[in-house]
């Protein structure tokens, strides 16, 4: 109790609040968000009423008390469990009829053919309201007729396919209502009702949503008529194209639905519907329809399944598509990260194969260095030779050009030894690199390698997305022209081409770059597939486009 009254405060500010034009849907999101997670709750506290209910129902010692009982558990069961409705409301009819009682009688049957007509049982309720004479009744029970024969008509010229019937259908809904506001008080809520429907129908919003302010003044906030009058006048700002208002009203509504244990509930996944068409929140129209869906499977009528069905299909391929999205994503992720991979391996070892090579000449240059150690010392020893000579100047010409060649002979095998160390180190160190670079270069083997595996995974993972690809491609092809697999799970060139084309990669020049072939050849691949297509070989490739798209 103390929740439902935090509720009808909370309510009563918002109002308040859109009075100022100041809409706050994500407080409305949170309160609907805490009602369906406290639904356990509202369901126990229904189930409480009705047992209470059923127990009068049991304990009625005459007719009446039970014709009573009978008929304020319809009243609980009319939003809540449909077969259960339908149930006491025939027992409502039995007891009329065993008391005598042609008014109780009629409104039974008037009952009846309301709920028959709500789930979408049309013929039924027509079949009822044969049984009534409209013009004999009076007062509020012949409000109720109308009211529930214009319902029925509105449902049945809604949902018919046939023009003809759909237009007869209008017209008499037309004329119900138009009898019913002509005669009935116009400060009375059934009239207000129904001249907002009639308005708004009729495209003429604004004045529709003047009615609906008066429509909404006599409504008891958090009561189920004042959820219906929350969910037609989003209808209302549906039609003046106001998104924002609309969804607040269908928030109002379903929270209201949601806190008084309503199963039949047409403002939740009108919400749903909202979301995905206008912002994709995939999410949370999720979890509005899939809490929706458990409750209109326990009121069980089949034309609320119906209804919902579509939004269902339509957020299952929106996750689809979302998925599919992400999948790609995936794979371009996993192929940069493998060629990363393979690039960070090759880069290893040509930096490894770099080291050792800087390792050998480096144990090179030290030999070198020895070697040139050595022969300073032969140069500082000649040329204290020469020094020494220097000091004989009186020697004879003989010994001092002797020591002269023996000095330039040194310098000239030093020269050459270092020229000859200098050209051995380079020649070796020039050899070994180009020889590397070549092997690496010349092999071909890492690349048909590395496309076979790319040909191999997209194979696997097209056919993996579309598993019946080959036999609906082949159903496009004459007979005798059926493609059969070489290997299972391995695509030839035609079909790897038309998986391309299915994919949206239709220009011959990218599927050329892809399967390395030049563009003359994929061209003639696609022009000799096409000849040996059922029908007309211009529309071919836009049929395989549609391979494995659902025709509903």
């Amino acid at each position: 109790m103390n929740r439902q009254i935090l509720t009808n405060i909370f309510l009563t500010f918002t109002l308040c609040c859109t009075g100022a034009n100041h809409v706050n849907l994500d407080s409305l999101y949170k309160v609907l968000d805490a009602a369906i997670d406290s639904s356990d709750i509202y369901l126990r506290q229904k189930t409480e009423r009705i047992a209470s209910l059923k127990d009068s129902y049991r304990r009625s010692t005459t007719d009446i008390e039970r014709y009573n009982a009978a008929e304020q558990l319809y009243e609980e069961y009319i939003p809540f469990e449909n077969d259960s409705a339908i149930t006491y409301q025939y027992k409502c009819i039995q007891l009329a009829e065993r008391m005598e009682r042609t008014d109780l009688k009629d409104k039974a049957l008037i009952d009846l053919a309301s709920q028959l007509a709500n789930s979408g049982f049309y013929h039924e309720a027509e079949m009822h309201f044969k049984e009534i004479q409209p013009s004999q009744l009076e007062g509020t029970i012949r409000d109720k007729c109308l009211t529930t024969m214009s319902q029925l008509y509105g449902e049945m010229a809604y949902y018919t396919h046939d023009p003809e019937l759909k237009s007869r259908f209008y017209a008499t809904q037309n004329a119900l209502r138009d009898s019913l506001i002509a005669t009935i008080d116009s400060t009375s809520l059934t009239w207000i009702f129904q001249k907002t429907l009639t308005l708004n129908n009729r495209e003429k919003s604004k004045e529709a949503l003047a009615y609906s302010d008066r429509w909404m003044k006599v409504c008891k906030p958090g009561s189920r008529d004042y959820a219906t009058m929350a969910f037609f006048r989003s209808e209302i700002y549906k039609n003046l194209d106001d998104v924002e208002m609309q969804r607040y009203w269908l928030l109002h509504a379903a929270i209201i639905d949601v806190r008084n244990a309503i199963m039949d509930q047409g403002a939740l996944w009108s919400l749903a519907n909202s979301l995905i068409r206008n912002e994709g929140d995939l999410d949370r129209a999720y979890k509005y329809m899939d809490f929706s869906w458990n409750c209109i499977s326990q009121f069980s009528p089949h034309m609320r399944s119906w209804q919902v069905s579509p939004i269902l299909t339509r957020i299952n391929d929106e996750y689809k598509a979302k998925l599919k999205h992400a999948n790609t994503r995936l794979q371009w992720t996993v192929g940069i990260i493998s060629l990363l991979s393979l690039f960070t391996i090759l880069l290893l070892g040509y930096v490894t194969k770099k080291r050792k090579q800087l390792a050998v000449a480096h144990d090179e240059l030290a030999q070198s260095n020895q070697q040139l150690s050595r022969l300073n010392a032969q140069l500082k020893e000649t040329n204290e030779q020469l020094a020494m000579s220097n000091l004989r100047l009186h020697d004879s010409n003989r010994v001092k050009d002797e020591y002269i060649t023996k000095f330039l002979k040194l310098c000239s095998e030093y020269i050459d030894k270092l020229d000859n160390y200098r050209i051995k180190i380079n020649r070796k160190a020039k050899a070994n690199q180009f020889d590397d670079i070549r092997k690496m270069t010349s092999s071909q083997q890492m690349k048909e390698d590395e496309v076979k595996e790319l040909f191999d995974n997209f194979d696997a993972v097209f056919l993996h997305l579309f598993p019946n690809f080959l036999s609906e491609f082949n159903a496009l092809l004459k007979p005798e022209e059926q493609i059969v697999l070489p290997e299972e799970n391995h695509l030839t060139t035609d079909l790897r081409i038309f998986a391309l084309i299915r994919l949206g990669i239709d220009e011959s020049s990218r599927i050329a770059d892809f399967l390395r072939y030049s563009p003359n050849s994929i061209y003639n691949y696609r022009a000799r597939i096409k000849n040996k297509a059922i029908g007309d070989r211009e529309d071919f490739e836009r049929r395989v486009k549609e391979i494995g798209i659902e025709k509903h």
